[in-house]
């Protein structure tokens, strides 16, 4: 029993004297000691760049770490990788901590925006431009074109939104103007510039009818001249001579021809460039000798009720009438006239009448067939004022073929390719027109080559050019004149 108690006593004192032998000393805590790959409190770099945070923690115990960016915890780990996506500044904030104390540091981080590049086909600040030509600036964004919005102004205006302007100048454009370009990226980079644009007009260039410098007439004729600006036509102005004294300014002037003689007529045009064009005539006015047979001179009759003329009728009341002259001037000083009363009518028509050519007027003479094959032309006095209307004479009341007047007072007109621009440079508004239809012109055809292919004609007072759809006006006529 005894040796029993002293062998488990040796046991115990055995076990802890072991146990006396593994303990270790205890361990002191320690501050925080850190040390950083970034040294620098400011950084900058370029927007969406990644940065590299490292903290290497030399010393301490039981240390733990808390990055943030902007306020916000984005690791707690020793180091971080953060990407900069938004231009401007960020703040950067890391702490490392244990029971004794902590270590702190903090980044001020500028992002910049990746700049907008932009090449312009317009050098310097200054350009050129001509009236009537098109003008062109094209933009090319060589560098940082991230969601590029473009825009352009022109004197301070909107004047698109693409990579390029363009612009056709006019007239009233001419002078110095603003142009100005502006681009700007998703990180708000900009780019931009402006030019002076100098709009100037084009060189002076005028077209002058008649197109030949001797002209000539009959005494009776009216003969137009006309200086039609093509180009440079800014302050322009108009001085027409005759025999070297001023007697009208304007586009055109008329020359109504009274007796027989050799006069000088030019037309000479300015513009504000200091810019000068000249033309110039000679025009020999020669007797009335070709043949004619007047037809009707109106002075005599009762046209509304005449079985050889017949118009439309509205309300039952003929639009034809005989009249007094209400515009006797030196072309046409008749006392009475033929008046077509296109006032009553509601459309764009001036109404329309016919007239036989085989027999006169009052009946008592009939006009064969071989007579009337001596002449192939149609002579009208009419004054039109400014209906804008285009008289065409028809060869029979089926309306085939018509044409209009081969001659103008006394200017060849083309009635195969009528113009508004001729048109406008030979007809007059504020005086009898003298008119003349050529039968045998091609317009007509093969079966119209003179007055003894036909019994009767049609005058039609059309809007062969543009009436914009104005209701009729009255149209007077007189002299109706056959001519070889």
């Amino acid at each position: 029993m005894k040796r029993r108690i002293l062998y488990a006593a040796f046991v115990l004192l055995a076990a802890s004297a072991a146990c006396k032998q593994i303990e270790e000393p205890a361990v002191t805590p320690v501050a925080p000691k850190v040390e950083f790959s970034i040294n620098d409190a400011t950084l900058n770099v370029m927007v969406d760049s990644a940065v590299l945070f490292k903290s290497d923690i030399v010393e301490g115990t039981g240390v733990s770490t808390v990055w943030t960016v902007d306020g916000e915890m984005v690791s707690t780990t020793p180091s971080v990788t953060w990407v900069f996506g938004k231009v401007g500044t960020s703040s950067v904030h890391f702490v490392a901590s244990n029971s004794l104390g902590k270590v702190e540091k903090d980044y001020t981080v500028n992002v910049a925006g990746v700049p907008l590049e932009v090449e312009y086909s317009v050098d310097g600040a200054t350009a050129e431009a001509v009236v009537g030509t098109p003008f062109e600036v094209v933009v090319t964004v060589t560098g940082g074109d991230k969601e590029t919005v473009h825009a352009w102004t022109f004197d301070g205006e909107a004047a698109g939104d693409g990579t390029s302007f363009s612009r056709t100048f006019t007239e009233d454009e001419v002078g110095i103007h603003t142009l100005a370009y502006s681009g700007v990226n998703k990180d708000g980079m900009t780019a931009g510039r402006s030019w002076s644009v100098n709009v100037k007009d084009l060189p002076l260039e005028v077209n002058f009818t008649p197109a030949a410098n001797e002209v000539e007439a009959m005494v009776g004729d009216n003969v137009a001249f006309a200086a039609t600006i093509l180009h440079g036509a800014t302050g322009a102005a108009v001085v027409w001579k005759l025999d070297d004294a001023e007697v009208a300014s304007g586009a055109s002037y008329s020359y109504a021809c009274e007796a027989v003689g050799v006069h000088s007529v030019s037309a000479t045009v300015t513009n504000a460039a200091g810019e000068s064009a000249a033309g110039s005539w000679t025009l020999t006015v020669v007797p009335k000798t070709e043949k004619t047979l007047l037809f009707d001179d109106f002075e005599s009759g009762a046209v509304g009720v005449n079985p050889y003329y017949k118009g439309n009728n509205v309300g039952g009341v003929s639009i034809l009438q005989t009249m007094e002259n209400p515009h006797k001037t030196a072309t046409n000083p008749s006392d009475k006239v033929l008046v077509d009363k296109g006032s009553m009518m509601s459309n764009n028509s001036s109404g329309y009448f016919t007239f036989k050519v085989t027999t006169y007027p009052d009946g008592t003479t009939s006009i064969p067939e071989e007579e009337r094959a001596k002449y192939t032309r149609f002579r009208v006095k009419i004054y039109l004022g400014t209906t804008g209307f285009t008289p065409l004479l028809q060869a029979d009341i089926t309306g085939n073929p018509k044409s209009c007047p081969s001659m103008i007072n006394g200017v060849p007109f083309d009635p195969s390719k009528p113009t508004l621009d001729a048109w406008n440079a030979a007809i007059k508004t504020d005086d009898w027109n003298v008119l003349v239809y050529d039968f045998s012109n091609p317009k007509y055809g093969d079966s119209m080559n003179n007055l003894g292919n036909t019994g009767q004609l049609q005058f039609r007072v059309f809007v062969d050019f543009n009436n914009n759809g104005k209701a009729g006006k009255d149209v007077y006529f007189d002299d109706f004149e056959f001519l070889e």
